[in-house]
């Protein structure tokens, strides 16, 4: 894949659950940047019909299918969550289709997006390997007791079921390591977002100083 055509840039945008990247996303679109969303693709991946679909119905079964023929996805993720095994069957099936619909969409964002800049935001940027056709990386990062309590609040999760969904992602130090950038979420929202612009205003320099 190649996303440098006509100098234009890919940043990687991930962080655990719930440590704020859908704020730094919201003020990215609001000043006209393009945002891929990997977990809608992955949504994406689960329609009736699709390849992906009939792979995880063979491989998890019609117990995860509800009535309609959608996936249960509360259903599909106590399953996978519960076991390293099964979420690393998901992952090897929903992630290389995930690649190809990043690729198409880039495609499709780049020419309309600000400065010709498109972010990718993956709470799997590093594991699934997407971060290799990132030009540049963001890590959000928040105290991982915060996170929990967003996360329970945020999809109605019991403690347990939140924090084996955080141990299931890359450990944040291991996340942090593939870092250019941090974002530490450690005030307030408008804290952060005066943090996303000061990093933006520092890739645009970066870019001119770069090419000049």
């Amino acid at each position: 894949m190649n996303y440098t055509a006509n100098e234009s840039v890919l940043v990687g945008l991930t962080g655990g659950i719930a440590t704020g990247k859908s704020t730094v996303i919201q003020y990215l679109r609001e000043n006209g940047y393009s945002v891929i969303d990997a977990d809608k693709l992955g949504h994406r991946v689960l329609e009736p019909g699709s390849y992906g679909y009939q792979q995880i119905v063979e491989t998890f079964g019609i117990e995860i299918i509800n009535p309609d023929g959608t996936v249960n996805r509360p259903a599909l993720g106590k399953i996978v969550f519960g076991d390293l095994q099964k979420l690393k069957e998901l992952n090897k099936i929903s992630h290389p289709i995930i690649a190809e619909m990043i690729q198409t969409e880039y495609e499709k964002l780049v020419a309309d997006s600000v400065d010709n800049i498109v972010f990718l935001e993956a709470a799997l940027l590093i594991e699934a390997n997407w971060h290799k056709v990132c030009q540049h990386i963001w890590v959000v990062t928040l105290d991982p007791a915060i996170a929990i309590q967003r996360l329970q609040a945020r999809d109605g999760l019991s403690y347990i079921e939140a924090n084996a969904r955080l141990e299931a992602q890359l450990a944040p130090e291991d996340r942090l390591a593939y870092a250019d950038l941090i974002l530490k979420n450690d005030a307030t929202k408008e804290d952060l977002i005066t943090k996303t612009q000061q990093a933006l205003q520092d890739l645009k320099l970066s870019r001119v100083a770069r090419h000049s």
